[in-house]
């Protein structure tokens, strides 16, 4: 599901593109946590009046959500975050990254082994196609990402000196939608459906495996090639970040949603997208 967000943050790290790999990563957390998240709210709710989800698989979410959190509060006292030599930042990175996949890999056997009950869909359908056909499918379509995302990569710097758009807004914003246009497309049209579990697996789903699987491996294929990759990201998105977990678990308290509570988080992601057009970091 998160294919495209592994490829492009590889390709940015690797041209050291650090900055654009920070960004895109904790965007794609905005743009699932509250676009996604929001608009299957807004939608089904128009639809349906309340809607039930699991309550066990969102608070478990929401927690490892939060551990993601601290994990890049961690290394903020000790240097700003363009200093990406600091060594004791670079330390810390790197072990609180295994720590966040070793959690990672003990949800998916909540998930799939110990606890699978919780999340077996009731209203099972038959699969159209084979396994092996969609396996194969999704590696073609992971071959083709990789080589496009080498191009889009080359091209940021040359559309930001022609627009003038930051690179922060583009890895914030620009690019987590576009990438996963398709993915927040499907998650809004099972919500539709009244099948809330799956809609938020999509979208909380996602954010849980890039805040605990995709950072810690951007973070530890920088140390293998020799990339100072850090968790130590600006403090204001750290805060916008922390701030829009609390907002969420808030509204998912209760395990019953309605319109009104999407239009809160899409109206919480659009105040953020404001915010991050004026911010102004520094280009490292």
């Amino acid at each position: 599901g998160n294919a495209v967000e592994v490829v492009v943050a590889i390709q940015a790290l690797l041209a050291n593109e650090i900055r654009v790999v920070q960004a895109s990563m904790i965007g794609s957390i905005f743009s699932n946590l509250l676009l996604v998240l929001g608009g299957c709210f807004f939608f089904g709710g128009l639809k349906h009046k309340e809607q039930s989800f699991n309550s066990t698989a969102a608070t478990a979410n929401i927690s490892l959500l939060a551990l993601g959190c601290m994990a890049l509060v961690l290394p903020t006292p000790f240097a700003e975050y363009y200093d990406v030599e600091e060594e004791r930042v670079l330390h810390i990175s790197r072990f609180a990254a295994l720590f966040l996949m070793l959690m990672y890999a003990q949800l998916l056997i909540f998930q799939i082994k110990t606890h699978a009950f919780l999340f077996a869909d009731e209203d099972e359908e038959m699969a159209s196609l084979p396994f092996w056909v969609s396996m194969a499918g999704l590696v073609i379509v992971t071959g083709v990402i990789a080589i496009m995302s080498d191009f889009l990569v080359d091209s940021i710097d040359g559309f930001c000196e022609s627009t003038g758009v930051s690179k922060t807004f583009i890895g914030l914003i620009i690019l987590p939608i576009v990438g996963n246009a398709v993915e927040h497309i499907t998650a809004i049209s099972v919500a539709m459906k009244d099948k809330m579990d799956l809609a938020m697996g999509v979208a909380i789903g996602s954010c849980v495996q890039i805040a605990l699987f995709v950072i810690p491996l951007i973070v530890l294929t920088g140390w293998a090639t020799d990339k100072n990759m850090t968790l130590n990201f600006p403090h204001f998105e750290i805060i916008l970040l922390i701030m829009s977990v609390i907002i969420v678990s808030i509204c998912l308290s209760n395990p019953k949603g309605n319109w009104l509570e999407g239009s809160l988080l899409m109206t919480t992601y659009c105040m953020i997208a404001m915010g991050f057009w004026y911010e102004k970091v520094v280009d490292f």
